[in-house]
């Protein structure tokens, strides 16, 4: 939508739509970006403890002054350099402690096929995958990652290409990895990990230090690039809402920007496992997801789509499909937490 229309989500949404519907989405953006960038920063401190052996929530201060640097003082290019650089390590890490993990792969490919978990654990757990797959934030950033690099409708073949080699063999490996990693060393041993220290703890004996060391760099530099965007994202809502510049010689949006960085600071102080909260918090991001795709899809088949030959059928198909199955596990997950708390 952004290559067709050269706009932003929030001010497509708000001129196709209304004003009301606009806001709506700003405010679900807004808090699924933030409340990520609030378990984010917590994941961030624990990881950094484990492997620098000095356990403090206050790692938090040092992080948020590195990001305020990279994304008000370096901007966009030095943002987007910072994170392919960081998913080239990742990918390499995990691939690396891959290679020395015992997987079941006849039983690993059996994990292909759908199967619903029973209870309220097996709801969060779904509705949390698939929110960090078709995240909000995820969608709705891409808008203005196309604008920041000013690419046009003529561009169209470079855009796909971004976004399968970003979120198909990037995104994708590396999840599927982690999945294999854990399933191989953590789930057969029946080992139920809440923390950094209890995955690495758990990972020794099977992997070894060095490539626990490994996984955790990994770890460490996936949560890092996906932080960043989540500050640079709640930028972006705002200053599309708000109708000022997207850039860092403005001033609102540097305190946009900010805003979000001392909004994660409370992460690290909150009670609980990373790991369960990072889960809850995926889950409460895909209950805001559906939303955004409906619309995403009514501007697929909009005259301007049409009139370019985007081959919209294809694209309405599988987009109501993702929106279908994100619906049915955001509804799912909702009703778990009801019935838990009722």
């Amino acid at each position: 939508t952004a290559v067709v229309f050269e706009k932003g989500i929030i001010t497509l949404v708000r001129e196709q739509f209304g004003k009301t519907l606009g806001t709506i989405l700003t405010l679900d953006a807004l808090a699924a970006t933030w409340l990520a960038a609030v378990v984010l920063m917590k994941a961030l401190v624990g990881i950094t403890s484990y492997l620098t052996g000095l356990h403090t929530p206050w790692w938090g201060m040092a992080y948020a002054i590195l990001f305020s640097f990279l994304l008000i003082r370096g901007g966009y290019p030095l943002f987007e350099v910072v994170c392919k650089l960081l998913v080239v390590g990742i990918v390499l890490c995990f691939v690396a402690t891959l290679l020395v993990v015992p997987v079941d792969w006849p039983h690993a490919f059996t994990g292909l096929l759908p199967r619903l978990s029973g209870g309220a654990k097996g709801a969060v757990m779904m509705a949390g995958i698939m929110g960090g797959a078709v995240h909000i934030t995820i969608i709705a950033m891409h808008s203005y990652t196309v604008q920041e690099r000013n690419w046009k409708a003529k561009d169209l073949p470079v855009v796909r290409l971004d976004v399968i080699s970003s979120m198909l063999v990037a995104f994708g490996l590396y999840s599927v990895v982690i999945f294999l990693v854990s399933a191989a060393t953590l789930h057969t041993h029946g080992i139920h990990a809440r923390g950094a220290l209890d995955v690495a703890k758990s990972l020794k004996p099977f992997l070894g230090p060095y490539a626990s060391i490994a996984f955790f760099a990994g770890l460490w530099g996936a949560t890092i690039s996906t932080i960043m965007p989540t500050f640079q994202a709640g930028a972006y809502f705002i200053a599309d809402y708000l109708q000022f510049p997207m850039k860092t010689r403005d001033t609102r949006f540097r305190i946009a920007i900010l805003a979000g960085i001392l909004l994660s600071l409370i992460g690290p102080f909150l009670k609980g496992a990373f790991f369960p909260l990072l889960i809850v918090m995926l889950a409460l991001g895909l209950c805001g997801t559906p939303l955004i795709l409906v619309l995403l899809l009514v501007l697929l088949n909009s005259h301007r789509f049409k009139t370019m030959n985007l081959k919209s059928r294809w694209l309405t198909l599988l987009g109501t499909v993702t929106t279908g199955i994100s619906l049915f596990l955001a509804v799912r997950f909702l009703l778990s937490l009801m019935e838990k708390h009722l």
